[in-house]
């Protein structure tokens, strides 16, 4: 299963990185072989709203012959909105490929 990970911090460290990477193969891990490709997107707004910062996380999944699944969460804390999104993916994932076989 192939990762990637797209940040609007520039200045992101590699322990975040492997956060993300962590939480993702956690949570699909179960569903490896049916995933081409996770793509997740962490944005902030910090820069509109300095003193109270919210996160944006988005996952897609691309399941190996189905439509891509998507997923957004805000949360005020990057590792919340990224736990989040990663469970409501591993639902959404799990509930397509229940549907399709």
């Amino acid at each position: 299963m192939w990762v990637d990970v797209f940040s609007s911090h520039s200045d992101t460290t590699e322990a975040e990185d492997n956060h993300v990477d962590a939480q993702i193969r956690l949570m699909l891990g179960r569903y490896a072989g049916q995933i081409d490709k996770v793509e997740v997107y962490l944005l902030t707004d910090e820069d509109m709203v300095p003193a109270s910062p919210q996160y944006h996380c988005t996952i897609r999944v691309g399941l190996k012959g189905f439509q891509a699944i998507e997923v957004k969460e805000v949360a005020s804390k990057a590792s919340d909105a990224i736990d989040a999104c990663a469970h409501r993916a591993k639902r959404y994932v799990k509930r397509a490929l229940r549907f399709a076989g």
